[in-house]
């Protein structure tokens, strides 16, 4: 499991660490020594849009919040490679996770099926698609929005993610999600294995 916080919120990063996430999710900018402190924990930035700033320290992977086709990812990818040739990293190290936080993502789910080589995860930000949609995180309409976008990542070959309320964690797992993203560090607690 991932927890999601803010890059400053100090508080978060070390319940993060204490919880034993196996991938912290950046919001914002990364503290410095951040790497040193994480161990072996997966380092994700996590972008508002393709348009976003990039990060200047090199993360492990980009996760793209609000992606709503695989132009997105497309458009992300190129901005990456001429980010990475500017800062000497790896042509190509820069994985994307795109993450569908509307209607109309899910609407294009088999649009990101081949949309970049970057394409690393495909996931949901089942929260974000229920405040768009005014229903429950829970509801029927997220969970068929949920199934398509695992139709759709498997489509791609490529890692299911969601970011979740901690009550739908055990679902997530039913249904093949592979990463599961939370805000809520007693959720990585009391996630069994």
């Amino acid at each position: 499991m991932a927890l999601r916080c803010a890059g400053d919120d100090a508080r978060g990063l070390a319940a993060a660490l204490a919880c034993g996430a196996d991938a912290l999710v950046i919001e914002g900018p990364v503290p410095p020594d951040l790497r040193d402190r994480i161990g072996a924990a997966m380092l994700i930035h996590a972008l508002d849009g393709p348009d976003a700033a990039l990060p200047t320290t090199a993360p492990d992977a980009i996760l793209l919040d609000r992606a709503r086709s695989g132009r997105d990812v497309a458009a992300l990818g190129a901005r990456l490679a001429v980010h990475e040739a500017e800062h000497g990293w790896p042509d190509g190290g820069l994985p994307i996770l795109a993450q569908i936080g509307d209607p109309l993502g899910v609407l294009e789910a088999r649009s990101f099926v081949g949309a970049s080589p970057r394409l690393a995860g495909l996931g949901l930000d089942t929260v974000a698609l229920a405040d768009a949609l005014g229903a429950e995180a829970a509801g029927e309409t997220v969970r068929q929005a949920r199934g398509l976008v695992r139709l759709a990542a498997a489509a791609a070959g490529v890692t299911a993610l969601v970011t979740l309320a901690p009550d739908g964690i055990e679902a997530a797992r039913r249904d093949g999600f592979e990463l599961l993203i939370t805000r809520d560090p007693e959720a990585l607690s009391s996630a069994s294995p």
